[in-house]
Order: C-alpha cells, then sequence, then structure tokens
C-alpha cells in the first residue's frame, strides 16, 4: 500500500532518517514547476540528492520503513534473500560503519538446533 506526502514525511520523522524541516529544505530547493506533489515524487527526490538510498525510498513509500531501523543500525538496501532468511546492508548511526546483518527467517528459528546453527 504506498503511503500518501504527509505519511512518508511522517515516517521520515519517526525512524529519524529526516526531520521534517530536512524535508522541506529539500522541496524548496526543487523549482517549483517541478516541486514533488505527492510522496513518489518527495521519494524519487530524495533518492537523487542521495538522501535516501533506493531501497530505503521504496520501504518507506509501500509503508514500511519501520523496518529500516534496527537498535543502532539504519538499513540502506537488501544485499540478498533466500530460503534462511535476507542479508541486508546497512550503517551503525554513531560510527558510520558499514555491516551486513543477517536476519533468519522465523521458519529456521522454530527448533533450538536450527537456532544453535
Amino acid at each position: 500500500m504506498a503511503v500518501n506526502l504527509e505519511q512518508f514525511i511522517k515516517c521520515l520523522e519517526d525512524i529519524e532518517l529526516m526531520s521534517r524541516a530536512d524535508v522541506q529544505t529539500v522541496i524548496d530547493a526543487v523549482p517549483a514547476p517541478v516541486r514533488p506533489q505527492d510522496a513518489e515524487q518527495l521519494a524519487r527526490e530524495l533518492v537523487r540528492q542521495k538522501k535516501l538510498s533506493e531501497y530505503q525510498a521504496k520501504q518507506i513509500y509501500a509503508g514500511v520503513g519501520r523496518g529500516l531501523v534496527l537498535g543502532n543500525y539504519v538499513v540502506l538496501d537488501l544485499l540478498g534473500q533466500g530460503g534462511v532468511g535476507m542479508v541486508l546492508k546497512a550503517e551503525h548511526r554513531r560510527m558510520e560503519r558499514i555491516v551486513a546483518i543477517k536476519m533468519l527467517s522465523p521458519n529456521v528459528t522454530k527448533t533450538p538446533e536450527a537456532m544453535q546453527r
């Protein structure tokens, strides 16, 4: 489900990727005839200006932006996905270090033996 412009901006604020003021600065910097009028246009502009990755913009636009923050890590991209889970590219907020995070599928963690593996 696609979000509207206000929901998109609120999500950016809630997950602390950008403040409302920062978003407004981006919008105001775009010439009036091509200024973003909806969430999709804003997402494209933020990606174009490298304020968001394509993956982040797609996730927020799809309404699942909360999954972009895992503790102190901000998810930047999906590196791979398979039967065991997925691997995400993320950045530590304070250390600004890029890492890979492996998220196991719930099916894999059902038994103690699987968890140990």
